[in-house]
């Protein structure tokens, strides 16, 4: 059994980032580039009505040693060069499966495919990654999506029976490990441990929504997704606003992708677990650095502070602190406030854009 299996489950999403402006400059809204998200139906057993990128739960399938029969071990090994952090989610269970830096990608690739139709794969085994941008795959002229999507989601097919019968070869060297979020204790019913990567596509791809996890999608650019998340029209969940805040300060996607792959490429991810606090106005979820996070914290451990500072706002609770990094949530977990006054870890994005710290934009 999995060090942390009885406390949440794994499961990995992909941001999808495809080109819409023309060359490399930025359009005239200000980005050339959209998110693809989409809203989870009322229905939904976990975080219902919220707007999220497309992921899900870890499956067996995604790390079966079939897998190698696709993938050479070129692309294989590269992936598994990182020389940072490694939260929970990426430790491999022996050397009987696939590696976890490999079956994750895998695990948000199948996920895209079942929710929204999107199959990023490519007909040959090159390892190159010259653009840095993902493929999408449309298989031959008889590849019927709507069908492998409906078997693969429904469980009549595996993932990789479609890229074997298509002749196909899952995009996993495109995907960029972006970072890791750990549902907070506070949310004790259902807990999981997401891997997020990123890939940039070059045109918006057809979209195929399935018609019981996805209630409607949406292309928009970080800011405006922002703005609609800011008017409570979208329900952003606290990862997928802090993600998208800290995309909303860089506009070209080719900066984007370039500090992908030559800045963050083996560089890890820490794992991000929020610990909340009461406020007398919502809740603050502190976040590793913060004066609130508690020192090594191991993601499991209930806090007893929780009410400790219900008696006082969270800007008043805030200017008690010298170092944050910080959400401040209003009603229904809906983040109100975005707050950081230190350097990013593994030389990522800032979450307020202070990104003077990264060679690409000196």
């Amino acid at each position: 059994m999995r060090r942390f299996a009885r406390f949440w489950r794994d499961s990995a999403s992909l941001i999808v980032l495809a080109r819409t402006g023309s060359g490399s400059g930025v359009d005239a809204a200000g980005c050339n580039y959209k998110v693809l998200v989409f809203k989870r139906p009322e229905r939904s057993s976990f975080m219902p009505n919220a707007v999220v990128f497309p992921g899900g739960a870890f499956s067996k399938q995604d790390c079966t040693l079939e897998w190698n029969r696709l993938l050479s071990p070129e692309i294989t090994q590269q992936l598994a060069k990182v020389s940072g952090p490694r939260p929970p989610i990426f430790e491999t269970d022996g050397h009987s499966l696939v590696d976890r830096n490999v079956s994750l990608r895998l695990c948000s690739l199948r996920e895209t495919f079942e929710e929204l139709g999107v199959l990023l794969a490519t007909e040959k085994t090159g390892t190159e990654k010259a653009t840095g941008y993902g493929k999408v795959a449309t298989g031959n002229p008889m590849f019927d999506v709507a069908s492998w999507q409906r078997d693969v989601h429904d469980g009549r097919r595996e993932f990789r029976e479609l890229c074997e019968v298509q002749k196909l070869v899952p995009d996993v060297a495109s995907l960029y490990e972006w970072a890791t979020w750990i549902t907070p204790t506070i949310i004790h019913k259902k807990r999981f441990e997401t891997a997020f990567f990123l890939v940039a596509l070059s045109a918006l791809p057809p979209v195929l929504p399935e018609v019981n996890e996805v209630k409607e999608y949406y292309w928009d650019t970080p800011s405006n997704l922002l703005e609609a998340h800011a008017c409570n029209r979208i329900w952003l969940t606290p990862p997928q606003a802090y993600e998208v805040k800290r995309l909303s300060y860089v506009h070209d996607i080719d900066k984007l992708i370039s500090f992908a792959k030559q800045t963050r490429d083996g560089k890890g991810s820490a794992a991000f677990c929020p610990v909340a606090y009461s406020t007398s106005d919502g809740t603050v979820l502190a976040l590793p650095g913060d004066d609130l996070y508690p020192k090594d914290y191991d993601y499991v451990t209930d806090h007893t502070t929780f009410d400790d500072y219900k008696g006082l706002t969270a800007e008043e609770l805030r200017a008690k602190a010298k170092r944050l990094h910080r959400l401040e949530l209003g009603p229904g977990l809906h983040t109100k406030g975005f707050f950081m006054n230190q350097r990013p870890s593994e030389q990522h994005l800032h979450l307020l854009g202070e990104n003077h710290h990264l060679q690409l934009w000196k």
